[in-house]
């Protein structure tokens, strides 16, 4: 359960005008207007942390894989990045 006060006299008697207008009770007018604004908030979706972590900013690198490893090969240490 969650109780909520409103502290602007101003609010707090249109709700209650609006309330005895529909024929409803405060918390259910209430309780109307909070899913309403909710089901039309954009939903938000969380984003995986490691999307784009790997970004080479090289737009061609499937392609070209086999030239960038032969540039940083070593036939006697092997390979590895350049810093």
């Amino acid at each position: 359960m969650l109780t909520i006060q409103i502290q602007e006299d101003h609010l707090a008697k249109i709700i209650k005008q609006m309330a005895e207008e529909q024929e409803t009770t405060v918390d259910e007018l209430a309780r109307a207007a909070l899913f309403y604004y909710i089901q039309t908030q954009p939903t938000i979706t969380k984003r995986f942390s490691f999307i784009g972590i790997g970004h080479s900013g090289k737009h061609d690198l499937s392609t070209s894989v086999e030239e960038v490893l032969a540039e940083g090969a070593n036939r006697l240490e092997g390979w590895s990045l350049s810093e």
